[in-house]
C-alpha cells in the first residue's frame, strides 16, 4: 500500500521542474515555434505540425541538415523548412530542396538568411491555428464555464456540505492505494505484448549490408525494402547517401522498393519502423543506432498506456486515521 500524498506531491514536483526547465531552456536558447503549412517535407514533415527551431551557427551546417531560413529576396515573414543539398564553397552559398520536391529550389541561400534548424516536432497541433473559434470555444470558453459553475455550487452549498460532512465522519480519514500486482503483470504483459507484435516485422527487417555483415550489397547496387505486417513502414538508409543526403520514405504492406545506395560505404543498415510516429522522430532515433526506433515503440507506449489505465490495478482505499494510523503505518513499512 502506497500513500497518495506523498505520490501526488511527487508527481506534481516532477511535472513542474521539466515544465521550469524546458521553459528556461526555450527562452535561453532563444528558440521559435513555428507551423508546417506546406508539403514540401513529406512525410519528415506534415502539413499542421508544430517544430521547435533552435538556432544554428552557420558555418556549422553541412549538406544533408535540414535547416529554416528566410526566402532570399522576399518579404521576412516567407519563412522555409528545406534540406541542405550542396555548399558553394567559393560564395558560401547554400543549395537547398524540399524532400517531397522533384526539383531543387531556384534559389540559393546566404549565411544571413539561415534562422536555425528544427530540433523537435509535435504533430498536428499546428491545425488549430485554423480553427481559432473552434478551438477557444472548446478549450477555454467552455471549461471557463465548467470552473465558474462548479466555484459557485461550492460557494453555495460549501458551509452546510462541510458541517454535514463533520457531523457525520468526525473522525478524519486517510487516503491509500492498494496495489493489485496480479492485475498490474498481467495488463502490463498484454498491452507490452501488442506492441511488440506491431515492432515485429520492422525488426526483423532490419538487415546490415557490407564487409563486416553476413550479406553483401548485390551488384546492381540497390537494396530492396519490402513492406511487411499490417500497417505502412517508415524505413532509412543510415549511411550517407548521395552527397550526405540521408535516404528515407514510406513502404506499403506488400510493397517493394529498391532504393540505389554507392555502395562504398563499409557498412549499411536499413532501420525500419511502423509508420504510427512522426517520422521526424524516427529518423532522429535512428540516427543514432538503427534499432533504438523498434525499441522505443515495443516498450514506452506500452508502459505509458499501462500507467493511464491505473485505475484497474491500484484502487483507492480510505482509513480512519485515529483508529488504525497504526496498522497502516506498519503495512507501508513492509
Amino acid at each position: 500500500m502506497i500513500r497518495v500524498s506523498p505520490i501526488q506531491g511527487t508527481i506534481s514536483v516532477i511535472i513542474g521542474v521539466v515544465i521550469l526547465a524546458g521553459i528556461l531552456l526555450f527562452v535561453r536558447c532563444d528558440m521559435l515555434i513555428m507551423i508546417v503549412l506546406s508539403g514540401s517535407m513529406t512525410p519528415l514533415m506534415l502539413p499542421g505540425d508544430v517544430i521547435i527551431v533552435a538556432p544554428t551557427d552557420p558555418d556549422q551546417v553541412r549538406v544533408g541538415d535540414v535547416i529554416v531560413f528566410q526566402h532570399p529576396g522576399q518579404d521576412d515573414r516567407m519563412v522555409i523548412t528545406h534540406r541542405v543539398t550542396g555548399i558553394d564553397a567559393d560564395t558560401g552559398l547554400y543549395s537547398t530542396k524540399g524532400d517531397a520536391n522533384s526539383a531543387p529550389d531556384r534559389f540559393s541561400v546566404s549565411k544571413g538568411d539561415i534562422i536555425g534548424r528544427p530540433i523537435f516536432l509535435i504533430p498536428f497541433i499546428g491545425f488549430a491555428s485554423e480553427m481559432k473559434k473552434q478551438v477557444i470555444l472548446l478549450m477555454v470558453i467552455l471549461p471557463s464555464l465548467m470552473l465558474a459553475l462548479l466555484e459557485t455550487r461550492k460557494l453555495t452549498h460549501g458551509p452546510h456540505a462541510a458541517r454535514r460532512l463533520s457531523r457525520e465522519s468526525p473522525v478524519p480519514k486517510g487516503q491509500i492505494f492498494s496495489i493489485r500486482y496480479s492485475r498490474l503483470f498481467f495488463l502490463s504483459s498484454v498491452v507490452l505484448a501488442l506492441f511488440l507484435l506491431l515492432t515485429v516485422p520492422s525488426l526483423s527487417g532490419i538487415q546490415t549490408y557490407g564487409s563486416f555483415s553476413g550479406s553483401s550489397v548485390p551488384q546492381n547496387g540497390c537494396i530492396t525494402v519490402e513492406g511487411r505486417g499490417l500497417v505502412p513502414e517508415a524505413y532509412l538508409i543510415c549511411t550517407p547517401g548521395v552527397g550526405g543526403v540521408p535516404v528515407y520514405g514510406i513502404v506499403q504492406p506488400g510493397e517493394t522498393v529498391s532504393i540505389p545506395i554507392s555502395g562504398t560505404e563499409p557498412e549499411c543498415t536499413v532501420a525500419r519502423l511502423p509508420y504510427v510516429l512522426p517520422v521526424f522522430w524516427f529518423v532522429g532515433l535512428a540516427g543514432l543506432n538503427p534499432y533504438l526506433p523498434v525499441l522505443a515503440l515495443a516498450i514506452l507506449p506500452g508502459a505509458f498506456l499501462t500507467l493511464v489505465l491505473h485505475p484497474l490495478w491500484a484502487e483507492k482505499k480510505f482509513v480512519k486515521l485515529r483508529r488504525k494510523r497504526r496498522l497502516v503505518d506498519r503495512v507501508l513499512e513492509n
